[in-house]
């Protein structure tokens, strides 16, 4: 345990680090629009498209693990908006984001940084192919239902589209589009390009983890204790579980491929989560501090996973 406490503790320090520079006011209060685009249009694209480019276009294209988490993702998402539709008494739309909120986890800040910590630098295949099926379906399954929810006229497949679309605009998705094509036809970038993909690359992690934990302090953000718990809850303990049930019975993966899908979903909720349901008018308070919560008990939830999967995955600690 000791052992995986040293490899998570500085990925979390850097969190904690980038809040109290928020919480001290080291920096200006509109530094998390920069930060996040630089990490979103600038160092994570250029880290996974170099990342895609260098790895066999065979281990990308990874259908199972596509599929598994997909299945799950999904099912958490439908679970969850149900409970809280009918449950709990939840508007559609505080519903459906907070079903998204417990089925997206936070992998491309976090998991590309703590996933081949823990388990080796084998798994990122893996992780990206449980990040594209979150892009790709569990997310435009959620913006399709608020579509279908609340603007009926345009009808499913008008909500399918226009969800899609939204999706089609992320950059991390062109990013690995286009690293799987590099890696297809055997090309690679020329010096100069590729020295600049590979210094703005490799800032993607820490300038990523520190941008989490300035954007986790909101200053005067309502609490609903239940609610928040709720969902931080169904992250990190429920959706985990789902995931390695799908991925061992359903789909019979090969063990690092169910570790690696476990602790993906054990990962705290996305940050992009609050974006959406901010601009679709749910109630972001609620979210971002699921957000605050899941990352603060992801330290110790997360630690311990991990040293309960590290060696039964037979992949060791690097």
């Amino acid at each position: 345990m000791v052992e995986i406490l040293e490899v998570t503790a500085p990925f979390f320090a850097l969190i904690l680090c980038g809040y109290l520079a928020a919480r001290l006011r080291l920096l200006p209060e509109k530094s998390v629009p920069a930060l996040n685009t630089f990490v979103l249009y600038f160092a994570l694209p250029c880290m996974l498209f170099r990342f895609s480019a260098q790895t066999p276009f065979g281990e990308l294209v990874n259908l199972p693990v596509f599929l598994a988490y997909m299945t799950a993702g999904l099912a958490m998402l439908g679970a969850f908006s149900l409970f809280a539709r009918f449950a709990a008494g939840e508007s559609a739309r505080d519903a459906v984001y907070g079903g998204l909120a417990a089925a997206w986890s936070n992998w491309g800040y976090m998991g590309f940084a703590l996933l081949p910590a823990v388990l080796g630098p084998s798994v990122l295949p893996i992780v990206v192919a449980a990040g594209m099926a979150d892009l790709l379906v569990v997310v435009s399954a959620t913006l399709a239902l608020d579509s279908l929810a609340h603007r009926r006229s345009a009808g499913a497949p008008g909500a399918i589209a226009g969800a899609l679309a939204r999706v089609a605009r992320n950059p991390l998705v062109w990013a690995i589009v286009a690293g799987g094509a590099f890696s297809a036809a055997d090309l690679a970038l020329p010096r100069i390009a590729g020295q600049l993909a590979r210094l703005l690359g490799d800032a993607a992690v820490p300038v990523a983890l520190f941008t989490i934990g300035v954007s986790l302090y909101r200053p005067g953000t309502r609490w609903e204790w239940t609610e928040v718990l709720v969902i931080a809850g169904a992250k990190l303990l429920v959706h985990p579980l789902l995931v390695a049930l799908v991925a061992a019975q359903l789909f019979r993966l090969a063990p690092l491929e169910i570790a690696t899908l476990t602790l993906s979903a054990a990962l705290p909720v996305a940050g992009t989560v609050f974006l959406f349901a901010e601009r679709a008018g749910a109630n972001g308070e609620r979210i971002a501090a699921a957000i605050l919560v899941s990352t603060a008990c992801a330290f110790f939830s997360f630690s311990a996973l991990s040293w309960l999967l590290g060696s039964w995955a037979a992949a060791p600690i690097k």
